[in-house]
């Protein structure tokens, strides 16, 4: 509705059914919607405009279904993306919802399909008038757009590259199948607490890198450092220049003037006089069409933590080899292509940072005193060292206030033994560091618990309590496997069926307790505390940049500057607590130092 109500060409989805053969043997249940017959104005018949999983058509290009995509995350304050538009002209069906928690089945990709669709999506005259602020891309990324441009300009109608073409983007048709293969399903994935040990260390291989560093930060690195043109070098310089500083969405990133006037959007010459004309008709039509121009949409902080999410997500896409399409023709020293197109991710881990994300902060400040990151393996070999930006970093990722804990704490180590090892800080700031690290720390354990109490209750609740009419629950759909968020509207038969309204599309159903499972209050956006998914769960492997010291070693470092700031009886019930904690983990020697 919010879309409809500027938008030149008014979208529509088709409303689903569900039928109940009573007579038949087990009272069978179907989906069943309205076929939609007829072409639409540009010829063309039933069309998938995008996907879930980045595709987006290129062979009809029509504007309203990808504008309309991007719009509704703006909409949403960055919570929601319809994506897997699909339809005849502009009466679509079978949409999949991503969103920032995961909760719409199967197919929510999350903050990983966001950044899929932005990383194909063309802005354009419409977006433009529409309000849709610009998602900055890499320069390799634009690059790669560009040449796709023109590689699809010399294809001619029957050609055998554009059959391929056409072959290859159709193959995307079967969505169900791709949204099991495409990308690992978080929710899949069994976490273990494996992670936190390894996590949970001390920092002696850290400190040992960063006086490393130091020394090499006065020498020339050595490693698999891609050659660079000096155009990289001054886009990685700007890049760790925006990491530093907030973002502002301003009438430039609506692609206005100062004055708030649209500014035109300048399409390359082409030799092809048909192509010329379409452009020129397309740009009277687009005129005729969008005579009312929106105003800029609003970008609240809700809406900048979630593209922040998006932009690391999308970091963290390129680091796993995601785009070999986007790999720089370069060379590194050994003469072996890179991997991925590491300025890509330095391009987005640093707007994700001049987003306020934690952990795009934690990344850079990591790569900046020579630590490898799990955003990417080239990422420490391809930005310079400067600890000043490192700890800068750092106090940016403590500061995030929309950030979970984990990372924060991650931040305050790594700061801690950068003044430590730096010896150039006073003791003050030093103890200052560490209180705020361990409150961190102590705020990520309740979250964990949290975190698995939720899941505990997700698989236990309703079972033992019931469920009553107002819980907030997720629905077996059709008994297909697939779980879709709705509400408890009725209790039967003592409480071993509950009718289920669903959210997508007010559609009710009748399901036996077993296949109905309780979610949290349905909110606009899921704080960390009760939020489904840790970015480690999203992409299935390890993030090693939340590497934090052992609480009783947090603890005994804060009551030896303490004892040096003369606060001796904090100091000895500091260090009474690291014994005790030491203890209770099996080590019997450090806690027997310390009491």
């Amino acid at each position: 509705d919010k879309y409809n109500v500027n938008a030149p060409k008014k979208i529509d989805f088709i409303r689903a059914y569900a039928l109940e053969f009573v007579d038949r043997p087990g009272s069978p249940m179907f989906a069943v919607e309205r076929f939609i017959a007829g072409k639409d104005t540009y010829g063309c018949g039933f069309l998938k405009h995008n996907t879930n999983s980045g595709f987006v058509d290129q062979e009809v290009r029509r504007q309203t279904p990808q504008v309309f995509s991007a719009h509704s995350f703006y909409a949403s304050q960055g919570n929601r993306l319809v994506a897997d538009i699909q339809g005849v002209g502009d009466l679509y069906t079978d949409p999949q919802v991503l969103s920032v928690d995961y909760r719409f089945g199967d197919g929510d990709l999350g903050p990983r399909g966001m950044a899929l669709f932005f990383k194909n999506f063309r802005h354009c005259d419409l977006s433009d008038k529409m309000g849709i602020p610009i998602f900055p891309l890499s320069r390799n990324e634009r690059k790669h757009q560009a040449k796709y441009e023109d590689d699809e300009s010399t294809l001619s109608e029957g050609s055998p590259l554009l059959e391929a073409l056409i072959s290859k983007f159709r193959m995307l048709d079967d969505n169900r199948q791709m949204r099991k293969s495409i990308l690992v399903r978080p929710i899949d994935l069994n976490c273990t607490d494996s992670n936190d040990t390894e996590k949970r260390n001390n920092f002696s291989d850290v400190s040992k890198t960063i006086r490393r560093s130091i020394v090499a930060s006065k020498k020339k690195m050595a490693g698999s450092i891609v050659k660079r043109t000096k155009s990289d070098v001054d886009e990685v310089t700007t890049c760790l220049q925006i990491a530093l500083t907030d973002a502002v969405f301003d009438n430039t990133t609506f692609h206005r003037y100062a004055c708030g006037g649209l500014k035109p959007r300048h399409r390359r010459n082409s030799e092809d006089d048909d192509s010329n004309l379409r452009d020129k008709l397309s740009k009277r039509k687009s005129a005729a069409l969008m005579k009312v121009v929106s105003a800029p949409m609003e970008i609240t902080d809700e809406t900048k933590s979630n593209l922040g999410k998006v932009h690391y997500h999308l970091a963290y896409l390129h680091g796993q080899y995601r785009f070999p399409e986007i790999v720089c023709p370069d060379r590194i020293d050994d003469d072996e292509s890179p991997s991925h197109d590491i300025f890509s991710v330095v391009f987005h881990l640093s707007h994700a940072a001049s987003l306020a994300n934690s952990q795009a902060c934690l990344a850079l400040a990591r790569a900046r005193v020579g630590l490898q990151s799990s955003a990417s393996p080239l990422l420490h070999t391809n930005v310079p060292i400067d600890f000043d930006s490192a700890k800068d970093l750092c106090r940016r990722a403590m500061a995030s206030e929309r950030a979970p804990a984990s990372p924060k704490a991650a931040a305050g180590c790594l700061l801690y033994q950068i003044l430590e090892d730096e010896e150039t800080t006073g003791d003050v700031e030093k103890l200052h560091v560490l209180e705020e690290t361990l409150n961190f720390l102590n705020l990520a354990e309740l979250e964990q618990a949290a975190a698995k109490e939720h899941v505990k209750n997700m698989s236990s609740r309703g079972k033992a309590d019931g469920f009553h009419v107002g819980d907030a629950v997720e629905g077996n759909y059709f008994m297909e496997g697939t779980y879709y968020a709705g509400k408890v509207i009725d209790v039967l038969e003592n409480g071993n069926s509950v009718v289920v309204q669903y959210d997508d599309d007010g559609s009710s159903e009748t399901l036996t307790a077993e296949n109905v499972r309780p979610i949290e209050v349905s909110t606009e956006v899921l704080s960390h505390e009760t939020s489904r998914l840790s970015d480690e769960e999203a992409f299935g492997v390890a993030n090693t940049d939340e590497i934090v010291l052992l609480d009783y070693e947090l603890i005994s470092k804060i009551a030896e500057l303490k004892e040096k700031t003369g606060d001796r009886s904090a100091a000895a019930e500091l260090f009474q607590q690291a014994a005790e904690l030491a203890m209770n983990a099996g080590k019997m020697q450090t806690a027997n130092k310390w009491s």
